[in-house]
């Protein structure tokens, strides 16, 4: 016999699993990352929502409406938990980059092209930026320099041997 609690569950992974295909559909054809992933987790979770209701209704589950809805909600929720972190280490991973690109060359590249490519001074003054953005550093007269709240923190991280 079909649950109310199993019928929801396999609604929230069919669901799930449409919202990656739209996801990858989406990255594959250029869309911004975070506002393509919020628009159709958000797209994917109404629908959802729309069939644990219909589906309630349809099959004499409508006491259960509620209990079915907060299951629906906090199954996709941990999913998407799950999802997000996995997805987007592996979208900004400059090794799973270097490994695509070397795959895609038939495996072999010079080594000066995958330093022009990942450890460029432009790849590194962006990265300086956006560092300086963030308020972790603040440029002064020609370089950066670490402010001191960030100091404070990385010695904290340090242990006490290498302290001295």
């Amino acid at each position: 016999m079909l649950t109310p609690v199993l019928a929801t569950l396999a609604v929230v992974a069919l669901w799930f699993l449409v919202f990656v295909g739209i996801h990858v559909f989406g990255l594959r054809s250029g869309r911004d990352n975070a506002q393509w992933l919020v628009r159709s987790y958000a797209a994917s979770s109404a629908a959802m929502l729309a069939s644990v209701v219909t589906l309630s209704m349809w099959g004499d589950f409508g006491q259960m409406l509620l209990l079915s809805m907060l299951v629906a909600a906090l199954t996709s929720a941990c999913l998407f938990v799950l999802y997000v972190p996995a997805v987007y280490t592996i979208l900004t991973s400059l090794s799973v980059a270097t490994l695509v690109l070397l795959r895609r060359s038939g495996g072999r590249m010079p080594e000066a092209s995958l330093y022009d490519r990942f450890a460029s001074r432009r790849l590194m003054q962006q990265r300086l930026c956006v560092l300086v953005g963030a308020g972790h550093l603040v440029p002064e007269d020609a370089p950066q320099s670490l402010t001191t709240a960030l100091q404070e923190w990385l010695l904290e991280l340090q242990p006490a041997a290498s302290r001295q």
